[in-house]
């Protein structure tokens, strides 16, 4: 009796009796074999992303300067992303003179 509620509530076509066909049923499942896929490559990325916020909290209860120094290399992070930014910027805005040249 459960499993046909299941079904219902999975495919309604086929568990009121409706006609469906051979391509329906092999649609219906690649469609379900595409969903699953999905979900367990965000079940991975989550997983993976659980065990390196875990290994960082082990490091920095273990190591306290270990604090300090990630602190430093994101500021210097900051600043170079912010400097590349800068000189980017001015390469777009600069004329281009080397076109002048080659005409």
């Amino acid at each position: 009796m459960a499993y046909s509620q299941d079904t219902a509530i999975i495919r309604p076509q086929m568990a009121e009796g409706l006609p469906c066909t051979h391509e329906d049923i092999i649609k219906f499942l690649e469609d379900t074999r595409v969903e699953l896929e999905e979900k367990l490559n965000e079940l991975e990325m989550l997983s993976v992303q659980a065990t390196c916020m875990t290994y960082d909290m082990v490091t920095l209860r273990t190591d306290p300067s270990v604090v300090e120094s990630m602190i430093r290399l994101n500021e210097a992070y900051l600043n170079c992303k912010a400097s590349l930014a800068k000189d980017y910027n001015e390469i777009l805005t600069m004329p281009k003179e080397n076109e002048s040249e080659t005409t």
